[in-house]
Protein backbone atom coordinates (compact mmCIF):
# COMPACT_ATOMS: atom_id res chain seq x y z
CA UNK A 1 0.00 0.00 0.00
CA UNK A 2 1.43 3.64 -0.87
CA UNK A 3 2.25 6.35 1.19
CA UNK A 4 -0.92 8.33 0.14
CA UNK A 5 -3.03 5.39 0.72
CA UNK A 6 -2.37 5.12 3.92
CA UNK A 7 -2.58 8.85 4.47
CA UNK A 8 -5.77 9.13 2.82
CA UNK A 9 -7.57 5.24 4.21
CA UNK A 10 -11.16 6.63 6.06
CA UNK A 11 -12.56 3.90 7.91
CA UNK A 12 -16.31 2.81 7.11
CA UNK A 13 -19.22 1.38 8.64
CA UNK A 14 -18.74 -2.00 8.07
CA UNK A 15 -15.08 -1.57 9.71
CA UNK A 16 -17.22 0.16 12.52
CA UNK A 17 -19.52 -3.03 12.67
CA UNK A 18 -16.75 -5.51 12.43
CA UNK A 19 -14.83 -3.79 15.44
CA UNK A 20 -18.02 -4.24 18.00
CA UNK A 21 -18.81 -8.03 16.33
CA UNK A 22 -14.78 -8.80 17.76
CA UNK A 23 -15.23 -6.52 20.85
CA UNK A 24 -18.16 -8.95 21.41
CA UNK A 25 -20.78 -6.34 22.10
CA UNK A 26 -23.93 -5.43 20.35
CA UNK A 27 -24.65 -2.29 18.64
CA UNK A 28 -28.36 -1.70 20.14
CA UNK A 29 -26.37 -1.30 23.78
CA UNK A 30 -24.25 1.50 21.99
CA UNK A 31 -25.29 4.86 20.78
CA UNK A 32 -24.78 5.69 17.36
CA UNK A 33 -22.31 8.71 18.29
CA UNK A 34 -19.31 6.99 16.38
CA UNK A 35 -16.34 9.66 15.43
CA UNK A 36 -13.01 7.52 13.90
CA UNK A 37 -9.97 8.96 14.78
CA UNK A 38 -7.13 10.22 12.64
CA UNK A 39 -3.86 11.55 12.96
CA UNK A 40 -3.40 15.14 11.46
CA UNK A 41 -0.99 15.91 8.77
CA UNK A 42 0.75 18.28 11.44
CA UNK A 43 0.90 18.89 14.74
CA UNK A 44 -0.09 22.45 16.62
CA UNK A 45 2.39 23.84 19.32
CA UNK A 46 -0.07 23.99 21.93
CA UNK A 47 0.43 23.07 25.56
CA UNK A 48 -2.05 21.76 28.12
CA UNK A 49 -3.06 23.66 30.92
CA UNK A 50 -4.96 22.46 34.05
CA UNK A 51 -7.76 24.09 35.26
CA UNK A 52 -9.76 23.93 38.57
CA UNK A 53 -12.72 24.98 39.32
CA UNK A 54 -12.78 28.93 40.04
CA UNK A 55 -10.47 29.08 36.96
CA UNK A 56 -12.88 27.73 34.30
CA UNK A 57 -15.87 29.56 36.74
CA UNK A 58 -13.35 32.88 35.41
CA UNK A 59 -12.94 32.03 31.96
CA UNK A 60 -17.05 31.34 31.68
CA UNK A 61 -17.71 34.29 32.71
CA UNK A 62 -15.41 36.63 30.53
CA UNK A 63 -12.42 37.14 32.56
CA UNK A 64 -8.95 36.87 31.47
CA UNK A 65 -6.45 35.22 33.26
CA UNK A 66 -2.78 36.02 33.13
CA UNK A 67 1.15 34.43 32.69
CA UNK A 68 3.42 36.54 35.32
CA UNK A 69 7.08 36.35 36.02
CA UNK A 70 10.24 37.54 34.32
CA UNK A 71 12.96 34.92 33.01
CA UNK A 72 14.44 34.92 36.57
CA UNK A 73 11.26 33.79 38.45
CA UNK A 74 9.10 30.82 38.05
CA UNK A 75 5.79 31.62 36.46
CA UNK A 76 2.44 32.03 38.38
CA UNK A 77 -1.03 32.24 36.91
CA UNK A 78 -3.56 35.34 38.12
CA UNK A 79 -6.88 35.26 38.17
CA UNK A 80 -8.53 38.12 39.10
CA UNK A 81 -8.81 37.27 43.12
CA UNK A 82 -6.14 34.27 42.88
CA UNK A 83 -2.33 33.51 42.37
CA UNK A 84 -1.63 29.91 41.13
CA UNK A 85 1.80 28.40 41.23
CA UNK A 86 2.71 26.77 37.79
CA UNK A 87 4.40 23.64 37.20
CA UNK A 88 5.22 20.90 34.64
CA UNK A 89 3.94 17.98 35.30
CA UNK A 90 4.39 14.41 33.43
CA UNK A 91 1.95 11.82 32.55
CA UNK A 92 2.38 8.09 31.77
CA UNK A 93 -0.62 7.93 29.29
CA UNK A 94 -0.95 9.76 25.95
CA UNK A 95 -3.38 13.18 26.30
CA UNK A 96 -4.63 13.24 22.10
CA UNK A 97 -6.06 16.44 21.62
CA UNK A 98 -8.96 16.94 19.54
CA UNK A 99 -10.66 19.97 19.12
CA UNK A 100 -13.79 18.72 17.49
CA UNK A 101 -14.35 15.46 19.52
CA UNK A 102 -18.15 15.24 20.58
CA UNK A 103 -19.76 13.11 23.58
CA UNK A 104 -22.66 10.48 23.83
CA UNK A 105 -25.57 12.25 24.23
CA UNK A 106 -29.30 10.85 24.42
CA UNK A 107 -30.65 13.64 21.82
CA UNK A 108 -27.86 12.96 19.18
CA UNK A 109 -29.16 10.35 17.01
CA UNK A 110 -26.60 10.86 13.85
CA UNK A 111 -25.25 7.08 12.56
CA UNK A 112 -23.31 8.73 10.59
CA UNK A 113 -19.57 8.10 10.98
CA UNK A 114 -17.71 11.66 11.58
CA UNK A 115 -13.67 11.54 11.37
CA UNK A 116 -12.09 13.35 13.65
CA UNK A 117 -8.06 14.73 13.42
CA UNK A 118 -5.79 14.55 16.00
CA UNK A 119 -4.05 17.58 16.20
CA UNK A 120 -1.67 17.08 19.49
CA UNK A 121 -0.25 14.32 21.27
CA UNK A 122 1.24 15.10 24.56
CA UNK A 123 2.73 13.62 28.25
CA UNK A 124 3.04 16.91 29.81
CA UNK A 125 0.94 19.58 30.94
CA UNK A 126 1.09 22.63 33.08
CA UNK A 127 -0.45 22.00 36.65
CA UNK A 128 -2.02 24.72 38.54
CA UNK A 129 -1.55 25.03 42.37
CA UNK A 130 -2.83 27.97 44.58
CA UNK A 131 -0.23 30.10 46.23
CA UNK A 132 0.22 33.24 48.32
CA UNK A 133 1.52 36.26 46.28
CA UNK A 134 4.93 37.12 45.49
CA UNK A 135 5.02 40.52 47.11
CA UNK A 136 8.65 41.18 47.80
CA UNK A 137 9.29 42.55 44.41
CA UNK A 138 6.50 45.08 45.49
CA UNK A 139 8.26 46.39 48.41
CA UNK A 140 11.12 46.55 47.23
CA UNK A 141 10.11 48.66 44.31
CA UNK A 142 7.79 50.81 46.12
CA UNK A 143 11.31 51.49 48.68
CA UNK A 144 13.33 52.50 45.55
CA UNK A 145 10.62 55.25 45.23
CA UNK A 146 9.93 55.96 48.50
CA UNK A 147 9.17 59.48 49.30
CA UNK A 148 11.17 61.42 51.64
CA UNK A 149 9.92 64.87 52.20
CA UNK A 150 9.06 67.50 49.34
CA UNK A 151 12.68 68.77 49.30
CA UNK A 152 13.96 65.79 48.33
CA UNK A 153 11.03 65.07 45.43
CA UNK A 154 12.41 66.44 42.79
CA UNK A 155 15.38 64.60 42.74
CA UNK A 156 13.83 60.77 43.29
CA UNK A 157 11.36 62.00 40.49
CA UNK A 158 14.40 62.11 38.32
CA UNK A 159 16.57 59.27 39.20
CA UNK A 160 13.34 56.30 40.06
CA UNK A 161 11.05 54.98 38.32
CA UNK A 162 7.51 55.45 39.05
CA UNK A 163 4.95 52.62 38.82
CA UNK A 164 1.12 53.45 38.26
CA UNK A 165 -1.05 50.59 39.51
CA UNK A 166 -0.87 49.13 35.65
CA UNK A 167 2.81 48.78 36.09
CA UNK A 168 2.91 47.14 38.96
CA UNK A 169 0.23 44.31 37.92
CA UNK A 170 2.05 43.38 35.22
CA UNK A 171 5.44 43.10 37.74
CA UNK A 172 4.36 41.78 40.60
CA UNK A 173 2.92 38.11 40.84
CA UNK A 174 0.24 38.42 42.46
CA UNK A 175 -4.22 38.99 41.47
CA UNK A 176 -5.64 42.41 41.15
CA UNK A 177 -7.48 41.96 44.09
CA UNK A 178 -4.33 40.59 45.96
CA UNK A 179 -2.56 43.48 44.57
CA UNK A 180 -4.76 46.21 45.82
CA UNK A 181 -5.09 44.68 49.82
CA UNK A 182 -1.38 43.96 49.53
CA UNK A 183 -0.38 48.18 48.67
CA UNK A 184 -3.12 48.43 51.38
CA UNK A 185 -1.40 46.55 54.07
CA UNK A 186 1.86 48.61 53.01
CA UNK A 187 0.86 51.48 53.74
CA UNK A 188 0.99 52.40 50.12
CA UNK A 189 -0.73 55.53 48.81
CA UNK A 190 -1.18 57.84 44.97
CA UNK A 191 1.01 60.58 44.44
CA UNK A 192 -0.26 62.07 40.66
CA UNK A 193 -1.45 58.51 40.16
CA UNK A 194 2.00 56.73 41.21
CA UNK A 195 2.47 54.20 43.75
CA UNK A 196 4.60 55.32 46.84
CA UNK A 197 5.28 54.56 50.30
CA UNK A 198 7.02 56.75 52.88
CA UNK A 199 10.57 56.43 53.59
CA UNK A 200 11.17 55.11 57.48
CA UNK A 201 12.62 58.50 58.83
CA UNK A 202 10.28 61.03 57.33
CA UNK A 203 6.95 58.48 58.45
CA UNK A 204 8.77 58.89 61.82
CA UNK A 205 8.76 62.71 61.72
CA UNK A 206 5.44 63.16 59.89
CA UNK A 207 4.09 61.03 62.41
CA UNK A 208 5.54 62.65 65.33
CA UNK A 209 3.68 66.17 64.23
CA UNK A 210 0.38 64.07 64.61
CA UNK A 211 1.63 62.91 68.36
CA UNK A 212 3.25 65.86 69.67
CA UNK A 213 0.16 68.04 68.44
CA UNK A 214 -2.10 65.87 70.51
CA UNK A 215 0.50 65.71 73.08
CA UNK A 216 0.54 69.97 73.26
CA UNK A 217 -3.21 70.26 73.10
CA UNK A 218 -3.80 67.34 75.93
CA UNK A 219 -6.52 65.30 73.72
CA UNK A 220 -7.19 62.07 74.25
CA UNK A 221 -5.72 59.87 71.73
CA UNK A 222 -8.94 58.13 70.72
CA UNK A 223 -10.79 61.82 70.45
CA UNK A 224 -9.05 64.24 67.83
CA UNK A 225 -10.42 67.07 66.53
CA UNK A 226 -9.51 67.00 63.11
CA UNK A 227 -10.61 70.23 61.74
CA UNK A 228 -8.25 71.72 64.17
CA UNK A 229 -5.61 68.98 63.38
CA UNK A 230 -5.60 69.88 59.59
CA UNK A 231 -5.75 73.78 59.99
CA UNK A 232 -2.67 73.24 62.57
CA UNK A 233 -0.15 70.47 60.65
CA UNK A 234 -1.05 71.60 56.63
CA UNK A 235 1.51 74.26 57.36
CA UNK A 236 4.00 71.07 58.43
CA UNK A 237 3.35 68.73 55.64
CA UNK A 238 2.08 68.28 52.31
CA UNK A 239 -1.79 67.89 52.16
CA UNK A 240 -1.79 64.25 50.20
CA UNK A 241 0.89 63.20 53.15
CA UNK A 242 -1.05 64.62 55.77
CA UNK A 243 -3.80 63.00 54.71
CA UNK A 244 -2.35 59.65 54.68
CA UNK A 245 -1.27 59.64 58.11
CA UNK A 246 -4.46 60.57 59.52
CA UNK A 247 -5.74 57.45 57.60
CA UNK A 248 -3.29 55.10 58.15
CA UNK A 249 -3.10 55.53 62.31
CA UNK A 250 -6.74 56.96 62.76
CA UNK A 251 -9.81 55.79 62.14
CA UNK A 252 -13.46 57.68 63.02
CA UNK A 253 -14.65 57.82 66.55
CA UNK A 254 -17.30 55.04 67.14
CA UNK A 255 -19.72 57.51 69.06
CA UNK A 256 -22.65 59.02 67.11
CA UNK A 257 -22.10 62.76 67.64
CA UNK A 258 -18.15 62.51 67.12
CA UNK A 259 -18.36 60.54 64.20
CA UNK A 260 -17.68 63.03 61.54
CA UNK A 261 -15.94 65.74 63.29
CA UNK A 262 -13.13 63.54 65.39
CA UNK A 263 -11.08 60.60 65.08
CA UNK A 264 -9.18 58.25 67.26
CA UNK A 265 -5.67 57.10 66.84
CA UNK A 266 -5.43 53.27 66.44
CA UNK A 267 -3.71 52.22 69.22
CA UNK A 268 -1.99 48.59 67.83
CA UNK A 269 -0.77 50.76 64.95
CA UNK A 270 0.51 53.43 67.02
CA UNK A 271 2.06 50.93 69.45
CA UNK A 272 4.01 48.94 66.46
CA UNK A 273 5.35 51.94 64.94
CA UNK A 274 6.91 53.37 67.87
CA UNK A 275 8.41 50.22 68.93
CA UNK A 276 10.23 49.70 65.16
CA UNK A 277 11.32 52.97 65.71
CA UNK A 278 13.30 52.08 68.77
CA UNK A 279 14.76 48.93 67.61
CA UNK A 280 15.75 49.50 64.49
CA UNK A 281 18.98 51.65 65.06
CA UNK A 282 20.44 48.51 67.12
CA UNK A 283 21.12 45.48 66.91
CA UNK A 284 19.46 44.20 70.35
CA UNK A 285 18.44 45.65 73.01
CA UNK A 286 17.40 45.23 76.68
CA UNK A 287 13.82 43.70 77.03
CA UNK A 288 13.32 45.32 80.15
CA UNK A 289 14.80 48.78 79.47
CA UNK A 290 12.85 48.86 75.90
CA UNK A 291 9.29 48.09 77.51
CA UNK A 292 9.93 51.21 79.94
CA UNK A 293 11.36 53.21 76.57
CA UNK A 294 8.57 52.06 74.73
CA UNK A 295 5.37 52.97 77.04
CA UNK A 296 7.05 56.16 77.68
CA UNK A 297 7.17 56.89 73.96
CA UNK A 298 3.59 56.42 73.09
CA UNK A 299 0.65 58.73 73.82
CA UNK A 300 -0.90 58.72 77.11
CA UNK A 301 -3.48 56.15 77.62
CA UNK A 302 -2.47 53.64 75.74
CA UNK A 303 -0.70 50.08 76.61
CA UNK A 304 1.82 48.88 74.70
CA UNK A 305 2.39 44.65 74.78
CA UNK A 306 4.36 42.70 73.19
CA UNK A 307 1.70 40.65 71.18
CA UNK A 308 1.64 43.65 68.99
CA UNK A 309 5.15 42.84 67.49
CA UNK A 310 4.02 39.60 65.88
CA UNK A 311 5.93 38.95 63.10
CA UNK A 312 8.25 41.86 63.60
CA UNK A 313 10.19 40.95 66.72
CA UNK A 314 12.65 38.10 68.43
CA UNK A 315 12.62 37.93 72.33
CA UNK A 316 15.67 35.99 73.19
CA UNK A 317 14.36 34.47 76.84
CA UNK A 318 17.25 32.32 77.09
CA UNK A 319 19.64 35.27 77.34
CA UNK A 320 20.98 37.17 80.18
CA UNK A 321 19.16 39.62 80.23
CA UNK A 322 16.60 39.04 78.35
CA UNK A 323 16.54 40.67 74.93
CA UNK A 324 14.90 41.99 71.77
CA UNK A 325 16.08 42.61 68.52
CA UNK A 326 14.32 44.17 65.16
CA UNK A 327 12.98 40.93 62.71
CA UNK A 328 10.78 41.57 60.33
CA UNK A 329 8.65 38.81 58.49
CA UNK A 330 8.56 41.29 55.69
CA UNK A 331 12.29 41.15 54.99
CA UNK A 332 12.12 37.09 54.54
CA UNK A 333 12.15 35.30 51.36
CA UNK A 334 8.44 34.49 49.99
CA UNK A 335 9.77 30.71 48.89
CA UNK A 336 8.39 28.68 51.60
CA UNK A 337 11.69 26.33 51.79
CA UNK A 338 14.21 29.14 51.37
CA UNK A 339 11.95 31.21 54.34
CA UNK A 340 12.78 27.99 56.73
CA UNK A 341 16.41 28.00 55.93
CA UNK A 342 16.46 32.15 56.88
CA UNK A 343 14.80 30.74 59.94
CA UNK A 344 16.96 28.49 60.92
CA UNK A 345 19.94 29.79 60.11
CA UNK A 346 19.01 32.98 62.43
CA UNK A 347 17.56 30.21 65.29
CA UNK A 348 18.31 26.38 65.71
CA UNK A 349 15.29 25.88 67.63
CA UNK A 350 11.70 27.44 67.63
CA UNK A 351 8.52 27.05 69.64
CA UNK A 352 5.68 27.57 68.16
CA UNK A 353 4.28 30.55 69.16
CA UNK A 354 7.62 31.87 68.68
CA UNK A 355 7.97 30.55 64.60
CA UNK A 356 3.94 30.61 64.03
CA UNK A 357 4.07 34.78 62.67
CA UNK A 358 6.48 33.96 60.33
CA UNK A 359 4.18 31.55 58.50
CA UNK A 360 1.08 32.38 58.77
CA UNK A 361 1.05 34.77 55.76
CA UNK A 362 2.36 32.12 53.24
CA UNK A 363 -0.53 29.42 54.82
CA UNK A 364 -3.29 28.31 52.89
CA UNK A 365 -6.46 26.74 53.36
CA UNK A 366 -4.64 23.72 52.77
CA UNK A 367 -1.67 24.19 54.07
CA UNK A 368 -1.87 25.43 57.63
CA UNK A 369 1.04 26.22 59.72
CA UNK A 370 0.75 23.04 61.25
CA UNK A 371 0.99 21.28 58.38
CA UNK A 372 3.62 23.81 56.42
CA UNK A 373 5.78 22.83 60.36
CA UNK A 374 4.90 18.92 59.81
CA UNK A 375 6.22 19.07 55.96
CA UNK A 376 9.46 21.13 56.51
CA UNK A 377 10.62 20.59 60.17
CA UNK A 378 11.62 18.06 62.62
CA UNK A 379 9.30 17.96 65.75
CA UNK A 380 11.44 17.25 69.63
CA UNK A 381 10.64 17.96 72.87
CA UNK A 382 13.45 19.78 75.16
CA UNK A 383 14.58 18.90 78.20
CA UNK A 384 11.98 20.95 79.87
CA UNK A 385 8.93 19.09 78.00
CA UNK A 386 8.32 22.02 75.37
CA UNK A 387 8.11 21.22 72.32
CA UNK A 388 10.74 22.39 69.59
CA UNK A 389 11.02 22.96 65.70
CA UNK A 390 14.16 22.24 64.19
CA UNK A 391 15.62 22.27 60.72
CA UNK A 392 15.00 18.80 58.71
CA UNK A 393 18.37 19.44 57.01
CA UNK A 394 21.83 19.05 59.18
CA UNK A 395 23.17 22.01 57.36
CA UNK A 396 21.50 24.44 58.52
CA UNK A 397 20.86 23.43 62.41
Amino acid sequence: MSQNEVSYYVRTAEDVKKVIEHAKLSENDLKPNVQPIYFGETFENYKLLQLDEHILADLKCGQTVVFKGDHKESAVLCTKTKTYDVKEAETSNSILLLPELTFPDEKFNNTELTSRKIVGIFHKYLEVKPCKPRLSKLRNLLKNCSYKGSELEKEVLATCEMYTFEHLSAKIQASDNELKYALKEMGAFQIDGYWRVLDFEYECRALSFLLNLIDEQSWPYNTIPMDETLNILCELLPPVILQHIIDQYSTWCVSSNLSKTHRSLIEDKVCRFMAIGLLRPCDKFNLTDFKTAWQGSVPEGMVTNLKQLDGTVLVDQSSHPQTICYFNEQDLPDDILERFVCLFQVRNKWTFNEIQPFLEKLSTDKLNVNTLLAKYTRATTDVDGVRVYCSRYSSTT
